[in-house]
Order: structure tokens, then sequence, then C-alpha cells
């Protein structure tokens, strides 16, 4: 695992937004984002504050377990592909089964898909990957070749892609994998398929997720529009406590319930002019509890 992915899980799972960390470590929240999109690697000195504000090893953030580096097999397995884009795309994204797949912005005007694992040795054999473009369409296709089965891919296999930011207009992306990170986008972006957590971070545009099962959301300074489109689920969305927004349910037929907490607890709903978010609740027999985390 890297740092980043580590740096990433660990904050998820206390529930903290960049800001918030960076705070902590008396850092700039655009340094966090850089540690976690690899961009950048935080110095010896800020890998030992991070494992002591997580109460974790250097190795364990480092390495993903307790073992030293000596004594580990290969780490990651990688393989990269990519490719020029010229113009601004419609980007239709398909990903089979993954453990984790990010979706981020990059500066180059290449397309880059990036497959890592960490016991998957022949990545080019076991997974197929096609960029082919048409017209104003870009088609970005992962496929599971069969030389490792699909409860292999869910547990090992990360998908990292990377879309210029100058050349993105909107994309679609189908999935079925544990977590969707979607980073530094500024495009439109329909989520299908089945995921069960999704972190947006510094995301601005309107993002739908039609996701048929539960999920958890962390929204971290993202701007526009949050669908929520969802059958018979029930799911949560974490947002920063100073983060304002507005919320309400679409739709006549079905029933919707939206619910707001404030670290868990019961809280109004908010009332906010002009919020930089709008989430909106769609679907029949589901429940959004969006929670505001100080």
């Amino acid at each position: 695992m890297e740092v980043s992915q580590s740096i990433k899980r660990l904050r998820a799972e206390r529930g903290w937004s960049q800001e918030q960390m960076a705070e902590k470590l008396g850092v700039s929240r655009q340094a966090i984002t850089k540690w976690e999109t690899g961009a950048g690697a935080p110095d010896i000195e800020n890998l030992a504050a991070i494992a002591q504000l997580f109460d974790v090893s250097v190795d364990s953030l480092m390495f993903g377990d307790e073992q030293p580096k000596g004594d580990r097999k290969d780490e990651c397995y990688e393989s990269i592909t990519s490719v020029d884009m010229p113009e601004e795309k419609h980007y239709d994204i398909n990903v089979g089964c993954a453990r984790a797949v990010t979706l981020h912005a990059v500066e180059s005007e290449k397309v880059t898909v990036r497959l890592t694992a960490s016991s998957i040795c022949d990545l080019e054999r076991a997974f197929k990957v096609v960029l082919d473009t048409e017209g104003r369409n870009f088609d970005i296709n992962v496929t599971n070749t069969g030389v490792v089965a699909d409860a292999l891919a869910r547990r090992e296999l990360d998908v990292t892609i990377g879309l210029p930011i100058a050349y993105s207009a909107d994309a679609e992306i189908e999935l079925a994998a544990d977590e969707l990170h979607v980073e530094g986008t500024r495009l439109d972006l329909e989520v299908g398929g089945k995921v069960a957590r999704i972190w947006l971070t510094d995301v601005e545009g309107h993002v739908e997720l039609d996701v048929p099962v539960d999920m958890e959301v962390w929204a971290d300074d993202v701007r526009g529009k949050l669908d929520v489109n969802q059958v018979g689920a029930t799911s949560i969305l974490h947002v920063a406590h100073d983060a304002p927004f507005t919320a309400a349910t679409r739709g006549r037929l079905g029933k919707r319930t939206l619910r707001f907490t404030r670290n868990g607890e019961p809280a109004e709903a908010p009332s906010a002019d002009d919020a930089p978010l709008v989430i909106e609740l769609a679907g029949a027999r589901c429940e959004l509890t969006v929670d505001s985390i100080s």
C-alpha cells in the first residue's frame, strides 16, 4: 500500500476532512491533497508527525503493516497505459471488479490508467485496458480477462485514472468496487454500478450518484450539485461542519427520507442561501442522512 493510500484511509476512518487533518498537523490543506493524490510525498518530519497523529508506526504508514522493509516481498505490481488527449471529450469509463478506483484531474494532456496490486504479478495479462476515441466520446475500459477471479480483483486491484483537466467536459463511470475516490475534478460526473464508499475531494460540477446499494459518502470541498438517486437503499453523506449546503428531495412517487445530523446527533435542516453545494435525493424507498462533521 502506498503512503498516499495509507494517509487517505486513516483520515477517512476518523471522519476528518482534509482541512481538519491539516490543522492538526500545522500544514496547508493543499499539502494533504498532494499527499493523498500522490502528487507529492511528506518528508521524514511530516511522516513522523502523521504516524504520531494516527498512532501508527512509520513502517505501517509506508508499507501497510508492521513488517520491516527488508523482509517484504515485492510491495506492488504496476501497469500503466496512457494516450495523448488533444481536445475536450466526454469520457465513458467502465471498470469491472476492483478494490478501489481513483478518478483525478491532471495538468498534463494525457489520459492515464494505472493498475496496481500486491500479488497479481502479470497485470497486463490479467486485465485488458482499452483507451478508444470516436468523435466527442472517449472510452476507458478495464476488463478482467479471466486470468484471476473477480473475488481476487475485489481484494487486490487498485485503478487510478487521470483525466486532463483542460480537456474534460463530462464523464460517466460504471464500476464494481469497495471504494471510489474523485479528486480535483472540474466536470459533470455520473457514477453508476455498485460501490460502498465514495470520497469526493475538491470537486466542482454536477455529480450524480446512481448507486443501488447502501453507501457512505464523504464530501470535502464540493461545489455544485450532488444528486443521490437510489431505490431501496439507506445511505449517509458526511460534510464538513462549516461547509454551507442546501438539501431537498425530488419526485412525486415513492417514499424518500432526508435526515440531518451533526456528529451523529439529530440536527435541524440547513437554511443557507446561495450555498455552494446543493444536495438532492431522488428515487424510491430510500433514506439519506446528511451528517455535518465538526
